[in-house]
This record gives C-alpha cells, sequence and structure tokens, in this order.
C-alpha cells in the first residue's frame, strides 16, 4: 500500500503546502542572487569563483574563492539543499500522479544534480573555467527539477482541498 497526500491528515497537508511555498519563495530568490552575481552566464559563473581582472571586467572586483571559502560554500550548500530535496522528494512521493518511474526520477534527479553541480563547481575553480558551462547545465536542470517538483505537490494540495479531502 502506497501513502499519498489523500491518507494524510489535514494539519499535514497544510503543513507540505506551506513549506513548498516557503521554499519556492526561497529557492526563487536564491535564483535571484545568483542572476545579480554571475547574470546566470558561464563566464560571470566562472568570475565570481576563480576571480575577474578587474582592468578587464565592467563588474565589481572579484577575487578566486580561497580553500576555506569553497569547503564552506559546498557544506552549507550540499547539506542545506540535501534537507530541501528530501522534503520535495517526500512531497512528490505522496502524489498520486505522475507515475511512479516519473516519481522516482524526480526524487533522485536532485541529489545527482547537486553532486555534479558541486564537482562542476570545484573543477572550474581549480582546473579550468570552463566548468563553469557543467555548472550551469546541472544546475538549470536542478532549478527546473525543484520547480516541477513543487507544481506537482501543490497542484495536487490545491485539487485535494477543492475536493474536501477527508480531515
Amino acid at each position: 500500500m502506497s501513502v499519498t497526500w489523500r491518507q494524510v491528515p489535514a494539519p499535514l497537508r497544510t503543513l507540505g503546502r506551506w513549506v513548498t511555498i516557503v521554499q519556492l519563495v526561497g529557492y526563487t530568490t536564491s535564483l535571484v542572487f545568483v542572476w545579480h552575481t554571475t547574470r546566470l552566464v558561464p563566464p560571470g559563473v566562472a568570475a565570481r569563483y576563480r576571480g575577474a581582472d578587474p582592468l578587464t571586467s565592467e563588474a565589481a572586483m572579484q577575487f578566486p574563492k580561497s580553500l576555506a571559502e569553497m569547503l564552506t560554500i559546498t557544506h552549507t550548500h550540499l547539506l542545506s539543499m540535501a534537507v530541501i530535496f528530501l522534503l520535495t522528494g517526500l512531497g512528490v512521493a505522496l502524489c498520486a500522479e505522475p507515475s511512479e518511474r516519473w516519481k522516482r526520477w524526480l526524487i533522485a534527479e536532485p541529489f545527482v544534480a547537486l553532486l555534479v553541480s558541486f564537482s562542476a563547481m570545484w573543477l572550474m575553480r581549480y582546473v579550468d573555467p570552463h566548468f563553469s558551462w557543467l555548472l550551469e547545465a546541472s544546475s538549470a536542470v536542478l532549478a527546473v527539477t525543484f520547480y516541477v517538483q513543487s507544481y506537482l505537490i501543490l497542484g495536487e494540495l490545491r485539487l485535494l482541498e477543492k475536493e474536501g479531502a477527508p480531515r
């Protein structure tokens, strides 16, 4: 027997709805910050971590991230984002739709993308700035997946609310 949002008590559905909404605001804010600091282009991403030559850059001076900064960024982001995707993964697992295969993909993909993104970040910083393309691609897939997950969760919870699902 699989449990769905329909079987979950109303207070837990309310919790699921509000956690998802707050995560949407937080995640979107982080994307606005990344746009503000990198313009969401590979050269901007590379400059953010590798530093930029103040003579050729129109942006504010950027210095290469130190090893300590790289470790701090990786540590805090990986742990916090794992929790975010644990919560959205649980929310997707409770959805009646999509199919089991799609649910499993939507649940696993963010964790793979996180590992690829942070590996690309380190490779970009210490090996070659062209790894910024890999970081951008994996981060884009991660963002799309997050918004799809959130859409599925909120859509199902709204439908159940309209139907007057059992409390």
